[in-house]
């Protein structure tokens, strides 16, 4: 079974949560990235996403340009390990209905896995399948 180590982004992007979201939200577009660790102190407490942002934009919750990182971030509940399978990443994420999952290697965070590495590893199971 494929590891999600073969899948996963290696690089970390990462944002204060002292930060306004709308400069967030800019890093993120930047980097064509869907999420961005919160980092305190040189630790990872949380998580940004686009998604998370663009539904409390959409329904009028929050003023972009004011409210910071640290009122609309979502506490890193989940991670991974670097050793864990595509099948119990996939699992996760679905049980959890989320879209970006912090990976750890020795109880630090070295990536991030999400949905769109899960669609890589598709499309790659796809293409090697005579049909």
């Amino acid at each position: 079974m494929s590891k999600i180590s073969e899948f996963m982004s290696t690089t970390i992007y990462s944002t204060s949560p002292n930060a306004f979201a709308h400069e967030a939200i800019d890093k993120m577009y930047k980097n064509k990235i869907g999420a961005l660790l919160v980092e305190t102190r040189g630790e990872h407490t949380g998580i940004i996403t686009k998604t998370d942002w663009m539904t409390l934009v959409l329904k009028g919750e929050c003023d972009p340009k004011t409210i910071k990182v640290s009122e609309i971030m979502t506490e890193l509940n989940h991670t991974l390990d670097i050793n864990q399978t595509i099948s119990e990443a996939s699992a996760i994420i679905e049980s959890n209905k989320i879209r970006h999952i912090p990976v750890k290697e020795n109880g630090k965070i070295v990536g991030m896995f999400s949905v769109k590495d899960l669609e890589k590893y598709y499309l790659q199971l796809h293409r090697k399948t005579d049909f």
